[in-house]
């Protein structure tokens, strides 16, 4: 009796541990999913909020690539530059932990820590593009798992190249990724659609998300 007991627990606990790595991911991309409709509606609306305070977004002071010769110099104007713009426009509207400078894209990054825990890791391009990373520092930092990119186009011009349909703030890949299908194709050989791919599905993940 006690062997077919242990037996009984040994079966058990041998399907607790297959299933329970996929119990936890599908609760961690629920939660994930949670924190990217929130950052999505808090983007959007501090926009509007800036807007109303400073006019059409289209006329806002951002210079974008900033060069020198040296690119330490470079980077470190680009920096100033992105730190200045965002705490001018953005941080009033979302509450910023603090700002440094990152080492990504050629140094010309700003790091933006956020009070929920999250990360901006934003680059002074023509547009204003970024990484948003739902749980910030942690691991693995990795595209279309917990690092999501989208871009803030001011111009109009700019608009039409990286997001489509005049939008200003949208996920990287969506003037070229216009319906899931081939948002979903696009996936399966790159990880630079994940935020495009889980706006189709309102801000889910699908089972066939390719990660």
């Amino acid at each position: 009796m006690l062997a077919e007991v242990l037996i009984t627990l040994s079966i058990i606990g041998i399907v607790a541990a297959m299933t329970m790595p996929t119990l936890i991911q599908k609760q961690q991309r629920k939660a994930y999913g949670v924190q990217l409709r929130k950052f999505y509606s808090q983007m959007t609306q501090a926009i509007l909020l800036a807007e109303n305070e400073h006019g059409e977004i289209e006329n806002w002071s951002r210079a974008g690539n900033l060069r020198d010769d040296d690119p330490e110099i470079a980077g470190q104007k680009n920096y100033e530059e992105m730190k200045a713009y965002w705490n001018k426009y953005y941080a009033p509207h979302i509450k910023t932990i603090k700002m440094e400078r990152s080492i990504r894209n050629g140094n010309k990054n700003a790091k933006i820590y956020l009070a929920d825990g999250t990360t901006i890791d934003a680059w002074n391009g023509g547009c204003m593009t970024f990484g948003y990373d739902v749980n910030g520092d942690k691991k693995p930092n990795k595209n279309g798992i917990d690092l999501f990119g989208f871009n803030i186009c001011e111009k109009r011009s700019e608009r039409a190249l990286y997001t489509g349909n005049n939008k200003v703030f949208m996920p990287s890949g969506s003037i070229k990724l216009v319906n899931r299908d081939k948002a979903l194709q696009f996936c399966k050989s790159t990880q630079q659609c994940g935020a495009l791919l889980i706006m189709y599905d309102d801000f889910e993940f699908k089972d066939d998300y390719p990660w």
